[in-house]
């Protein structure tokens, strides 16, 4: 018996121990054997024909021996028998003669005293009692000294009759596993369902197995040799064991992931890298900035424009993201070839061309225009027009106010 079987059993006998247990089959035997005595000796008392000069203390003595010798040879008997059951004997006869003394003593009482049924129940009862109680005392101390020695199987756990009824092929081999290797209830069914579903693959395996080695034969009677030679149950177990759950469940995820469509992902991303050998461009986070309809600017701040289509960098993640470029408000001029021509005329200074762009296209030319106009980097276009937005430069353009930006 293993250590965890044992415990398990401890714990579920409770706080009465094997050896109370012991006592009590004990006294109730001894209790029951000498009423059997007693009853044996009654009757000898009255069928026997005794002298009356003879005392009745004379008579008790000489007759209650022979009663208590009838009455333990039946249990004298079943000790040997049971010993001889312990080393692996049947010990039919043993039992066989037991049992005979058991009911020839029985029978004294109960023919001896047949008319009084109290007497015959009691007397009778408590012999064929004592008898019964001994012959079962010995078979469990015998099915314990025989599993502590290994010679017997583990106690399986109660299943309940409902398992049994509704699932009585997973009851009957997980009640055969717990026995076999100590396992619990739930450890035990568990168990028993992987057999059986391992039991229900094998066969198809084993047959895809064998259909592959006939395969690989180009002669049929040696692939039939080669079949019938190898044990395909054995091979089908080997190639369930080194199966790669692992590697099948990365190769086949694709077809439980969500494909992702491009054409409709209008997430934020990053902007693709700029040439090795450019400086990266500054994007200002206004313009990533979604204005609300009808949302006035506040005195003195320009209101926030969209990212014009010469500044938007190109690729495809930028061109998701890009949004569309508002229409110039009535009246503003576009930016025309002319007017950048124009633009770098008006002066020598970079930052005053740029600024008279910008104002004369109320704020419509884009980053890379400036560059263009100032003879500077498309970065520092871009820069400038991102500051410009929030707050427009002096209009170089003489006493004209400066043009809001729209």
């Amino acid at each position: 018996m293993t250590e965890e079987s044992t415990t398990q059993g401890a714990a579920a006998a409770g706080t009465l121990s094997t050896e109370a247990i012991h006592r009590l089959a004990f006294t109730f035997y001894a209790t029951a054997a000498a009423a059997a005595v007693i009853g044996q000796t009654w009757v000898a008392l009255k069928k026997l024909p005794w002298s009356d000069d003879l005392h009745v203390g004379w008579r008790i003595g000489a007759v209650a021996p022979f009663a208590l010798t009838l009455e333990l040879l039946a249990v004298v008997l079943a000790v040997m028998a049971d010993h001889r059951m312990r080393l692996g004997e049947r010990a039919v006869v043993l039992r066989v003669f037991s049992a005979a003394v058991a009911v020839l003593a029985t029978g004294v009482i109960v023919v001896g005293h047949w008319g009084d049924p109290y007497v015959v129940a009691a007397f009778g009862g408590l012999s064929v009692a004592a008898y019964l109680l001994s012959m079962a005392h010995m078979a469990m101390r015998r099915r314990d000294a025989m599993r502590a020695a290994g010679q017997l199987a583990q106690i399986a756990p109660a299943y309940g009759w409902w398992r049994r009824l509704r699932r009585p092929l997973l009851t009957a081999r997980a009640a055969e596993l717990a026995r076999e290797r100590g396992l619990g209830l739930y450890e035990s069914l568990r168990a028993a369902e992987l057999e059986l579903r391992a039991e229900r693959r094998r066969p198809a395996i084993a047959a895809a197995v064998g259909a592959a080695i006939r395969a690989e034969q180009a002669d049929p009677r040696m692939a039939e040799i080669a079949v019938s030679t190898l044990d395909l149950d054995r091979i089908a177990a080997e190639l369930a064991g080194r199966a790669d759950y692992a590697g099948w469940a990365a190769r086949l995820a694709p077809a439980v992931t969500a494909p992702v469509d491009t054409a409709t992902d209008e997430s934020p991303s990053m902007p693709d890298a700029p040439p090795v050998g450019e400086s990266p461009l500054y994007v200002p986070d206004e313009w990533m900035s979604h204005p609300t309809s009808g949302e006035s600017p506040e005195p003195g701040q320009s209101p926030p424009h969209a990212i014009p289509p010469g500044d938007a960098p190109a690729g495809k993640a930028s061109a998701r993201r890009q949004r569309r470029p508002q229409p110039a408000a009535s009246g503003d001029p576009e930016v025309t070839d002319s007017l950048l021509a124009q633009a770098k005329t008006v002066s020598d200074d970079s930052d005053t061309r740029m600024a008279w762009l910008w104002h004369a296209t109320s704020g419509q030319a884009s980053g890379r225009q400036l560059a263009a106009v100032g003879g500077v980097s498309a970065a520092t276009g871009i820069r400038r027009a991102a500051q410009w937005r929030l707050t427009p430069p002096p209009d170089p353009r003489g006493d004209t106010p400066p043009v809001p930006v729209a």
